[in-house]
């Protein structure tokens, strides 16, 4: 989640207070539910870095953060850009040669992060089966991603299936044990989790709800963007409508 700050210096000093109360209020009460989690920095929507993101970072943010990060945001990407219009960066204070006293100073200065996007098997399930996405070739890379994942279960479950075969005829006595063997299976079990653990259960559930989540965030959005649609419709519809009145009455 995000919120606003102002950071507009002619403000008074009782609303800078009061909107900072606010937003300590909104991350104490995130912090409620998810205690793990911190403010780790600050995004702005523009083309380029300016110097008051700087003055920002290292003064206004440094209350919520000791090293907040810097998100830049790029509002006009390129249409044949093929990266997400995301920039990140973190401080780096180097020191440089004071032009006047020739004295080393030191300076802090924004220097830009590799970064990876992940996402979670219930976000991209949700979303994507939410918003449809454009086919390729009469099939969406959901649907080439879980024919794959399906095809794995069904070799797993051949290999099990001989496995299971194998230990039943070992306790009957119809083969002779084989003990490396039985060493190897009892290793791989040993790597399973135990799924009569509390802590199992609970990740499952809270796995589960995050996507109960996401799938009803996903249909609020695409809600909401047919309606803006619609209202969108109507009102070039109304506005036309009124510009023939108009003209009417004038002839």
């Amino acid at each position: 989640p995000s919120s606003t700050i102002m950071m507009n210096t002619s403000d008074a000093e009782i609303h800078q207070k009061q909107h900072k109360q606010r937003i300590q209020t909104k991350i104490d009460l995130h912090q409620k539910v998810f205690p793990k989690h911190e403010v780790i920095g600050w995004y702005r929507v523009g083309d380029d870095l300016a110097e008051s993101d700087l003055q920002i970072n290292n003064h206004a943010m440094k209350e919520y953060n000791e090293c907040p990060l810097f998100v830049l945001v790029n509002p006009n990407p390129d249409d044949d850009a093929k990266e997400l219009p995301i920039s990140i960066y973190e401080t780096l204070v180097t020191m440089e040669t004071s032009a006047t006293s020739g004295a080393q100073q030191p300076r802090t200065v924004f220097v830009g992060l590799d970064f990876e996007l992940n996402t979670a098997e219930a976000e991209r399930i949700a979303v994507e089966k939410v918003f449809k996405a454009q086919a390729t070739d009469g099939e969406s890379g959901l649907d080439v991603h879980l024919q794959s994942i399906t095809e794995s279960i069904e070799s797993m479950n051949t290999r099990v299936a001989v496995l299971l075969d194998f230990l039943r005829k070992t306790q009957r006595g119809e083969i002779p044990p084989d003990h490396k063997l039985l060493r190897q299976v009892d290793g791989l079990l040993r790597q399973l989790p135990v799924f009569a653990n509390k802590n199992l259960s609970k990740e499952f559930n809270h796995e589960y709800d995050d996507m109960l989540l996401v799938s009803y965030l996903a249909s609020i959005a695409k809600t909401t963007k047919a309606i803006q649609g619609y209202s969108e419709k109507f009102r070039i519809a109304h506005e036309s409508n009124t510009n023939s009145r108009e003209m009417r009455r004038a002839y």
